[in-house]
Formats: C-alpha cells, sequence, structure tokens
C-alpha cells in the first residue's frame, strides 16, 4: 500500500479492520496478471508511431490502475500475517481486541524516498524561487527587459503558489467536525482557483505593457542592456533548475515533490526563452524583439493557467471522474467478494482533488442485515483506501428493478418545483 492508504487503514478502529480483512478473504481471484501485461519503458521509447506509442502509454495506466486494487485487496487478505500471528486472528475466541493492528509497508512502497528528503527537496525548491526572483528583478531593474521582468514575475508568483499551498495545507489540518464534517480537503483546489485569477491578472498587465510599448507612435523601443554579468546570471538561473528538475525527478513516493519536478521542467523552457529573445535583441540590435518575447511568454503563461483554472473550477461543481477511474472503481467493486451477486450503479464525481464515489451492489434476498452491513462497510473502506478517492459510500439492494435514486433532486436543480 502507499502511504495514503496505510492513513487511511490506521484510521479505522480495530474492530472495522477486522471485519474489512476477513471479507477480503473472500475475494474473487483477478482475472489476469496486470503486471505481466505491461509494456516495458526501454519498449515504449523504442515505438517510432506517436499514436501507438500513446495507446500503450494509456494501456499501462489502466493495469497501474487495476494493480493498485490488486495490491490492496492482496494486502486486506494478507492481514493475519502482517499483524504477527495468523492463529491468533483466525481463532476469534482467542483473539485479543486490544492488540494494536498495524499493517506494515508493502513491498511497492519500500522504494519511496525518506521523508527528509522530500522535505529537503520541497525547502530547496522553495529557496531557490526566492533566489531566481530578487536575481531576475535586479535584471529586469538594470537591463530593462520586459521578458527578463515577466520572467520575475513567474518567479515570484511560483513563491506565492508555495504560500499558498503552506497556508491551505495548514487549515485542512485544522479539523472541526461541527463546522466542517467532511474536512477542509476543497480548501487547496479553492486556493488554486485564487493564485491562477492571480497570475494570469498579473501577466495580462505585462502582456498590456509589451503591446503599448510596441505600438508607441514613434516605434521607439528602449534599448536592452545586457551586460556578460547579466548573461551569466541568466543562465546559472537554467542551470540551477535543471539540476533541482533532475534532482526531484529521482525522489520516489511524494506526488508534490513530483509537481515541483514538472514546475521545474517548465521554469528551464521560461528561463531558456527568457534568455534568448533579450540576447537575440542585442545581437540583431532589434529592441522590438524583447516586448515580442515578453508578449508571447505571457500569452503562454495565461495559457497555462486558464486550463488550471477551468480544471479545478469543473472539479469544485463536480464533474464527473473519468472512464478510466470509473473502469478502477467497478473492478474494485468485482473483485472484493464473492458474496455480491451484481453491481447495480457506480457513480463517482469530483469533490475538489479527489472522488466522492456511490456504489450500488445486489446481495442475496436472504442474507442477513448484519452480514450484508458488515460487507457494506468493508467495501467502503477499501473504496476510501483508493488514492483517488475522497469518501465513498455504498448502498445495499436485494434486486435491480427499481428507480434511479435522487433523480427528483437532480431533476429540480435550478428550475424549482
Amino acid at each position: 500500500m502507499s502511504s495514503y492508504q496505510e492513513q487511511e487503514w490506521e484510521r479505522l478502529p480495530i474492530k472495522r479492520r477486522r471485519s474489512v480483512a476477513s471479507l477480503a478473504v473472500s475475494a474473487i481471484e483477478p482475472p489476469a496478471h496486470f503486471y505481466a501485461l505491461r509494456m516495458p519503458d526501454y519498449q515504449l521509447k523504442a515505438i517510432d508511431n506517436k499514436a501507438v506509442r500513446k495507446f500503450y502509454e494509456h494501456q499501462n495506466k489502466i493495469i497501474d490502475k487495476y494493480i493498485e486494487v490488486d495490491n490492496i485487496i492482496k494486502e486486506l487478505g494478507r492481514c493475519p500475517e502482517t499483524f504477527g500471528s495468523s492463529s491468533t486472528y483466525q481463532n476469534s475466541a482467542v483473539f485479543d481486541e486490544e492488540t494494536p493492528l498495524v499493517i506494515k509497508p508493502s513491498e511497492s512502497c519500500s522504494s519511496s524516498s525518506p521523508s527528509w528528503i522530500v522535505h529537503l527537496a520541497i525547502n530547496l525548491s522553495f529557496m531557490a524561487n526566492i533566489i531566481l526572483f530578487l536575481t531576475k528583478a535586479f535584471l529586469a531593474f538594470f537591463t530593462g527587459s520586459i521578458a527578463i521582468l515577466a520572467s520575475a514575475f513567474e518567479s515570484f508568483l511560483d513563491i506565492l503558489s508555495n504560500a499558498i499551498i503552506f497556508f491551505t495545507i495548514r487549515v485542512i489540518r485544522q479539523k472541526n467536525i461541527y463546522d466542517y464534517p467532511v474536512g477542509k480537503s476543497r480548501m487547496e483546489p479553492l486556493g488554486i482557483i485564487v493564485f491562477a485569477a492571480v497570475i494570469t491578472t498579473s501577466f495580462s498587465q505585462v502582456l498590456i505593457s509589451s503591446v503599448e510599448q510596441l505600438a508607441e507612435e514613434n516605434r521607439k523601443v528602449e534599448h536592452v542592456d545586457l551586460s556578460p554579468l547579466a548573461l551569466g546570471l541568466l543562465v546559472a538561473n537554467i542551470v540551477i533548475k535543471g539540476v533541482l528538475w533532475l534532482w526531484c525527478l529521482t525522489v520516489k513516493g511524494s506526488s508534490s515533490v513530483q509537481a515541483l519536478a514538472q514546475d521545474h521542467e517548465n521554469d528551464v523552457v521560461f528561463n531558456i526563452a527568457t534568455t534568448i529573445f533579450p540576447l537575440f535583441a542585442v545581437w540583431a540590435k532589434m529592441p522590438w524583439l524583447d516586448p515580442v518575447g515578453a508578449i508571447l511568454l505571457s500569452l503562454y503563461i495565461i495559457y497555462e493557467w486558464v486550463i488550471v483554472l477551468l480544471e479545478n473550477i469543473r472539479r469544485l461543481t463536480g464533474q464527473t471522474a473519468n472512464l478510466d477511474d470509473l473502469k478502477q472503481l467497478v473492478y474494485m467493486a468485482y473483485r472484493f467478494s464473492s458474496k455480491i451477486v451484481s453491481i447495480d450503479t457506480v457513480r463517482a464525481y469530483y469533490v475538489g482533488d479527489r472522488l466522492l464515489v456511490e456504489v450500488h451492489i445486489v446481495l442475496p434476498p436472504n442474507a442477513a442485515l448484519r452480514e450484508c452491513h458488515d460487507l457494506g462497510e468493508a467495501l467502503q473502506d477499501a473504496f476510501e483506501m483508493l488514492d483517488i478517492v475522497e469518501r465513498a459510500f455504498v448502498h445495499l439492494d436485494y434486486n435491480t428493478s427499481h428507480e434511479i435514486e435522487h433523480r427528483r433532486v437532480l431533476d429540480d436543480v435550478g428550475f424549482g418545483s
């Protein structure tokens, strides 16, 4: 299991964990050994046809989702061994209710980097953003380059994004089950929306200033003074970001660090463009190239963050899960227990970064209430161990001949009754 899945497991009471483990023993065997069906990375790189390579990359992602389900069910079924004594667990008469049940990390997460490496990567990235911002602000002031000024804005907004994420995480951790009964996880995408609005507004101003400079009546554009020292500092920015990018790629087990790696990669491209435009403006004695570069960079940043903005708005407003995620949820319900007669409905939609899941399963009509309740509760816990799931609700039924639940409420939303 991943660290997130282990945390979800640790939150369950002892009796609940025992119920989940006992039901996982009745899980259906996987229909295939999915790990053997994955195409290795070296074979993917050898495929010249982009469409074919994209197909197998997508297939690998789906297989990874199925493997995640298999690993969770496997770990739950092995819980007697991971707890330390299978004979004690199987003999309920002598099972000690007070014995702490601590699941051990599985082999899948043994390759994760130590936590101090993760924190070091985040802290060094934050410090680098501060240093790079101060350097670019200095260069923009003394060289008069609008392209470098746009890059300085981008570095400042990197710092702002880190601050917003830090603030939202602190807010999320301050739990209040009375005012926020389902937590504050939606604060993070809300913070991203605020940041996206700030960054698009800032670069819109840079864009307007660059257009105004090009549209002056006398067509005179300020000369860019790019000294060897300024050029050296710009190259140093590229090198620093490149080193951080390659280092963050080696850190495993942290989505935050992987996101930082993506940000560093974007910054490398951005800083190279920031250096090229002023350099060509000086070399070719065409100072108008500098504001043109600022316009192109601003349009690029605005386009990228508008996409992020719209994506987070859709997720906060309840966009449905993609087809691959729904397949993973169906596969979990299918494999979890042979006692499930059929799967009636699987519905999932975003409530922030992760999904709220509603699953309707059919059980035998003559099954005992206690058995049905325990199975539904255990399946709910298994769903919530998936990385993509925020909360899960399992509805139990004895047949499939019924109307769709909540349809009246859905039809009346926005139209009155």
